[in-house]
C-alpha cells in the first residue's frame, strides 16, 4: 500500500459516493488507474463495502443501549462457540422486523460478561420488552446489565478509520 492507495481510503471514508474522476483530480492520477487501485484494494479486504449511513433516530430508534451478557458455561454445542451462536441468533432474530429492537452490533468481550450487543430501540417499552421478555427467554443468558446512552458524543458513521503503514 502506497500513498495514493492511503489517499483514496482516506477519501473514500469521507465520501464513498466521490467519483471515479473526482478521486483522480485529487490524486492527479488517470482515471482507469483510480479504478484499478479501488478493486485491489477491495479485492485484498482493505475496502469491504459501501452503504448509505442512515440517521437511526429520523428513523424512529429513539433509544440507544449496550447490554452485557454473561452466557452460561459448560457444553460445547456444535462447531462454533455457544457465545458465537447466541450473538448470530440474537443479530437474526433483532434485524428491525417486527417487535425486538434493531441489534446493530455484536461482540464476544473478555471480562465478567461475554457478549456486548449494541441495541436501538424505538423506546423503553421495547427496550425492557427485549431485555425482559426476550434475552430472559434464551436459556442459556445467565444475567446481563444494560447500559443507556444519554447522549452520542461521536460515532463510527461521522469518524474515519486512520490510514497507516501496513506491513
Amino acid at each position: 500500500m502506497d500513498e495514493i492507495d492511503k489517499k483514496l481510503l482516506e477519501l473514500l471514508q469521507m465520501d464513498g459516493k466521490k467519483t471515479l474522476q473526482e478521486l483522480a483530480d485529487v490524486v492527479n492520477r488517470p482515471k482507469t488507474t483510480i479504478a484499478s487501485r479501488i478493486k485491489r484494494l477491495e479485492d485484498k479486504g482493505y475496502i469491504i463495502g459501501y452503504k448509505a449511513v442512515v440517521n437511526p433516530f429520523l428513523l424512529g430508534y429513539q433509544v440507544l443501549a449496550f447490554v452485557m451478557a454473561s452466557v452460561r458455561r459448560g457444553e460445547f454445542r456444535g462447531e462454533k462457540p455457544l457465545q458465537e451462536q447466541l450473538a448470530e441468533k440474537i443479530l437474526a432474530d433483532c434485524s428491525g422486523k417486527g417487535d425486538l429492537p434493531f441489534v446493530e452490533e455484536a461482540y464476544i468481550i473478555t471480562g465478567p460478561y461475554d457478549l456486548l450487543l449494541k441495541v436501538w430501540a424505538r423506546d423503553i417499552k421495547q427496550l425492557s420488552s427485549f431485555l425482559v421478555s426476550y434475552l430472559a427467554s434464551l436459556q442459556d443468558i445467565q444475567r446481563t446489565e444494560t447500559l443507556m446512552v444519554l447522549e452520542i458524543v461521536e460515532d463510527w458513521r461521522r469518524r474515519h478509520m486512520p490510514v497507516v503503514a501496513t506491513t
